[in-house]
C-alpha cells in the first residue's frame, strides 16, 4: 500500500498569520494529494468556516476529510456529508455558560453558520476577525442554538491564567462528560469527552483503511496533541506549544509563517 494521510491543523499550523497559505505551499500538497496521498483538515474551528477557509485559500483536493470542531464532527468533502458528529447536552452546555458567568469570561457557541454569544465585546470581535464568521447576539445562548451544541468556546485576550480557573470549575463538575482543552492561550474549548482531535484520526484511518502507522499529523496547540499521538508520525511546528514539541516525532524548522508544513510532506511523502 503506497496511499498515507495526513492530518493537519490550520490555525497556526497550516494558515499563515494571515490565515492564508502560500502557493508553494498550495502546490505541494495538490501534488501530494494527485500522487494518491490522503488531506484531512482538522481543526477547532466549525465546518462553516474551514470551508470558507477552503474556499478562499484554494484548499480543495479530492479526497479531502475535514475534522471540525476539535473533533466532533468529521466530513466527507466529496459526497457532502457528515460521517458523525458528537454534541454536548443542553443541561451541560447551559451549566458551562453559567460558570462562565459566574468568573465573568466571554462564552460563546455556535449554529451552523453563526457564533452565539451575548454581546458585542473585544473577544467577539477578535474572533471574527481570525474565523470571518457571522454573530448573532443573544441574552439566552442555548435558546438560539437550539439543539446540543458540538462544542463552547470561552476567550480571554487579557491571559490564559483568567481562563484556567474555569477549566479547572468545568472538569470538576462536568469532567465525565466533557473535556476542556486550550486551542490556544485566548481560547478555552469544551466538547464531547469522546470526541477530540485524535479519536477523530483513528476513525478516519478505519474509515478509509489506512493503518494508522501511515498517517502523519502536524500541529502547534494543546488541542493538536492527541492527533499527534494517534498518528503513526507526529510532527511539532516550530512555533508550537513546548508540551506539543515534547510529544512529536519532528519538530520543523521553519514556522507557520514559512511554510513549515511544507516540509513535513517533504519528509515523509514520496511523489
Amino acid at each position: 500500500m503506497s496511499e498515507k494521510i495526513l492530518f493537519t491543523d490550520m490555525d497556526g499550523t497550516l494558515l499563515n498569520s494571515a490565515k492564508q497559505i502560500s502557493p508553494a505551499l498550495r502546490d505541494l500538497l495538490q501534488k501530494m494529494t494527485a500522487a494518491g496521498n490522503r488531506l484531512v483538515l482538522s481543526s477547532g474551528r466549525t465546518q462553516d468556516s474551514i470551508e470558507k477557509v477552503m474556499r478562499y485559500t484554494g484548499l480543495s483536493f479530492p479526497g479531502m476529510l475535514v475534522i471540525s470542531t476539535n473533533g466532533n464532527a468529521v466530513y466527507d468533502c466529496d459526497a457532502q456529508r457528515f460521517l458523525f458528529q458528537k454534541s454536548v447536552p443542553r443541561n451541560i452546555a447551559q451549566g458551562i455558560i453559567a460558570l462562565a458567568h459566574k468568573r465573568g469570561i466571554h462564552i460563546q457557541s455556535y449554529t451552523d453558520t453563526h457564533v452565539v454569544c451575548e454581546k458585542e465585546d473585544a473577544e467577539l470581535a477578535y474572533y471574527r476577525k481570525g474565523t470571518g464568521m457571522d454573530a448573532l447576539l443573544t441574552d439566552d445562548i442555548m435558546r438560539v442554538v437550539q439543539n446540543p451544541p458540538n462544542k463552547l468556546l470561552a476567550i480571554s485576550l487579557e491571559s490564559r491564567s483568567r481562563l484556567e480557573p474555569l477549566q479547572k470549575d468545568v472538569l470538576a463538575q462536568y469532567g465525565d462528560t466533557v473535556t476542556a482543552l486550550f486551542s490556544c492561550d485566548q481560547y478555552l474549548e469544551f466538547f464531547d469527552k469522546t470526541a477530540g482531535k485524535g479519536n477523530a484520526v483513528r476513525y478516519v484511518c478505519d474509515y478509509l483503511h489506512i493503518p494508522l502507522s501511515r498517517a502523519v499529523a502536524v500541529g502547534d496547540a494543546e488541542n493538536d496533541i492527541s492527533m499527534l499521538e494517534a498518528a503513526g508520525t507526529g510532527a511539532a511546528m516550530a512555533n508550537a506549544d513546548p508540551a506539543v514539541k515534547e510529544c512529536a516525532d519532528y519538530v520543523t524548522q521553519n514556522d507557520n509563517d514559512h511554510d513549515g508544513v511544507a516540509e513535513v510532506v517533504r519528509r515523509y511523502f514520496t511523489f
